[in-house]
């Protein structure tokens, strides 16, 4: 028995020859395969995930409409809520606030029509009206004729002139309009619970809190006031001391100067240790030549040199210090090498020397001076041998009338690599063979190249501008000292340095 069932993915009809959850068609509409879903006798469900390429169009006129329907539809509904919602007593109140203002209403006309005071007195008293077209209707009131079994009469009270309206009962007492705004009030005030109200129901804004204390009590308020803002002022300057002092405890030490206790508790450790790194941090944290002298080695002998040349680090009190390396001299005394790095410099060595029974700075090493600075040098510009402490890396940069067969070229530069100087020495010569042997020992990498520390004395030949607008300075190295930034006593005695 064969069925016939909607696709659910294009909607086509499909045929299938028997009934079952496990039989399967092809849609001739998408060509998806489909299977009879269990439960559902109208739809059948591909039984993949590929979705057709194509879908039946959707009317949107049609789908327009209905939205208007539903839109419709919920205003109706709520509606009919809102009046379903609205308080029996408020109903009340509103049906007796209309009662009054029609008696108003009705006195006035009353007042106009034909008789005036007497006809409204008579008309109380059940006395006969006349109506608009001659009738008259017989005194008995409403009440008298319920009393004796009859119907209840709804009195008619007409003007002479006007059109035929139905009246309002008047015998209704004068309190209904009082009542009924009573009864309004209440309401509004059940509303309304969380404001004031006047004596007329009519809602007041309230004062409370600071301005009712000072509308209340302006002294009182005034003197406490005052008196609780000096003692949170004190209170605030005491928690703020704590907090200050707590907050020094969690700083590092490196951005703070140490303590006396800190390096009391390393010299009783490790005395030779605790002597340097106090004699690096009091260095580190002068900020002239006079202060630094006291800690830099063989200050004397260089005095001219410190004054001329130094220059203290850009945060003295913010800066940190690390111990990389240590050795010992022939003497037995201990060599320290210290890591310098402030904020938004290049780290720097700080290396300590034994100088008697203390340590001391080797101001030298750490600023990069021989006979001149590296400022100083591109500045003087000295045309006679001058010895300066440099990195040397080779170069294949030649500028007239040095060529690549009579002479090296070597790249000199400072710590930072921000000063170049391209110094050539003669090919085969003394310093030539210092600098490449030491070189391919042991070089230190930078971030593009390899380079090796020497002092080395050269002399200023000319300074030029490339392309780009960039100085260029030319030298010639004379000589290769050492290949280390060390005093010579330092140095190793087989001249290997």
């Amino acid at each position: 028995m064969s069925v016939s069932l909607k696709c659910a993915a294009c909607g086509a009809a499909v045929e299938f020859e028997e009934v079952s959850a496990t039989a399967e068609e092809t849609c001739p509409g998408c060509a998806s395969r489909v299977r009879q879903r269990l439960g559902d006798a109208q739809m059948a469900i591909p039984v993949s995930m590929a979705l057709p390429e194509a879908f039946q169009q959707v009317d949107l006129d049609s789908v327009s409409h209905k939205a208007d329907v539903l839109v419709e539809r919920y205003r109706r509904r709520q509606a009919v809520t809102e009046k379903k919602d609205l308080d029996s007593e408020y109903v009340l109140a509103k049906a007796l606030e209309i009662l009054a203002t029609s008696l108003q209403h009705l006195e006035e006309r009353l007042d106009r029509s034909e008789g005036g005071a007497d006809g409204r007195k008579s008309a109380r008293n059940g006395g006969d009206r006349e109506g608009l077209g001659g009738e008259r209707t017989e005194g008995a009131s409403a009440s008298d004729q319920k009393a004796a079994g009859g119907e209840e009469e709804v009195v008619q009270l007409q003007p002479d002139e006007g059109p035929r309206t139905k009246a309002h009962p008047v015998d209704v007492p004068v309190l209904v309009r009082r009542e009924a705004a009573k009864l309004a009030r209440e309401y509004r005030r059940e509303r309304h619970s969380q404001r004031v109200w006047d004596p007329h129901g009519e809602p007041q804004q309230e004062i409370s809190g600071f301005r009712w204390l000072m509308s209340s009590y302006p002294r009182a308020t005034f003197l406490t006031t005052f008196v609780g803002t000096a003692a949170l002022a004190v209170l605030t300057t005491l928690l703020m001391q704590g907090m200050f002092e707590e907050r020094q405890e969690m700083v590092p030490d490196y951005l703070r100067p140490v303590e006396q206790t800190v390096l009391n508790e390393l010299w009783a450790e490790d005395p030779s240790t605790g002597q340097a790194e106090a004699m690096a941090r009091g260095f580190l944290n002068a900020t002239s030549a006079r202060a630094a002298a006291p800690f830099i080695y063989e200050a004397d002998r260089i005095k001219e040199k410190l004054d001329r040349h130094y220059r203290a680090i850009a945060s003295p009190s913010d800066y940190e210090l690390t111990l990389k390396s240590q050795a010992t001299d022939e003497e037995g005394r201990r060599i320290f090498v210290y890591r310098v790095l402030v904020e938004g410099e290049v780290p720097r060595m700080l290396v300590v020397l034994p100088e008697g029974h203390m340590p001391k700075v080797f101001w030298e090493f750490f600023a990069e001076v021989g006979d001149y600075s590296w400022e100083a040098f591109l500045d003087a510009r000295p045309a006679e041998p001058s010895l300066m402490r440099v990195w040397a890396t080779r170069s294949e940069t030649y500028h007239p009338p040095y060529t690549a067969d009579d002479w090296q070229s070597y790249l000199l530069h400072d710590q930072a690599q921000r000063r170049r100087v391209y110094a050539y020495v003669e090919r085969g010569t003394g310093p030539d063979w210092l600098l490449a042997n030491a070189l391919k020992k042991d070089p230190v990498q930078f971030e593009r190249h390899s380079a090796v520390m020497a002092q080395v004395r050269m002399s200023f030949i000319e300074a030029k501008t490339d392309a780009a607008g960039e100085a260029i300075y030319v030298a010639e190295i004379e000589d290769v000292p050492a290949t280390s930034w060390l005093p010579e006593r330092f140095l190793p005695r087989d001249g290997e340095n």
